[in-house]
């Protein structure tokens, strides 16, 4: 397992951490959640899908870097506990994560972010019909 492909992603508060190493080489990448949702707020952009374009390009930076690449592969699971907008815990499953048809493993796969949830419950009991959970997969 030592010349495996791996792909780590770790949180801690406010920020989530994004290693890559391949064969020796090894590179992270930080994301500041709080910059991001204060640039969403700010440009009222939509935070959940401002997040995912940006994770994405940060995994394609970080494999990049380990091992250049012209197309990735992502195959990922999406839930979340109401609509994206409305959305306080986004749960990301990772299933597959091609380099130009070369692997990356990752030894935890899933991702869960968790904000204050401000939802009445009204919105709490009627959120079944909201949630999301569904599966994404992207060639970038």
């Amino acid at each position: 397992m030592e010349n495996s492909n791996l792909l780590k992603i770790s949180t801690s508060t406010g920020l989530i951490k994004v290693a890559s190493k391949s064969q020796g080489e090894v590179f992270f990448h930080t994301i500041q959640l709080k910059l991001l949702w204060g640039y969403c707020w700010w440009q009222e952009k939509p935070a959940i899908e401002s997040f995912l374009d940006l994770m994405e390009s940060v995994i394609k930076k970080a494999i990049h870097g380990v091992l250049p690449h012209q197309e990735l592969f992502l195959d990922y699971n999406l839930e979340t506990n109401d609509s994206l907008e409305k959305s306080s815990q986004v749960k990301i499953t990772f299933n597959q994560i091609y380099a130009d048809n070369v692997e990356f493993h990752m030894p935890e796969n899933i991702l869960i972010l968790k904000g204050p949830d401000d939802r009445g419950s009204f919105s709490r009991l009627s959120s079944f019909r909201r949630k999301l959970n569904e599966n994404i997969q992207k060639t970038i």
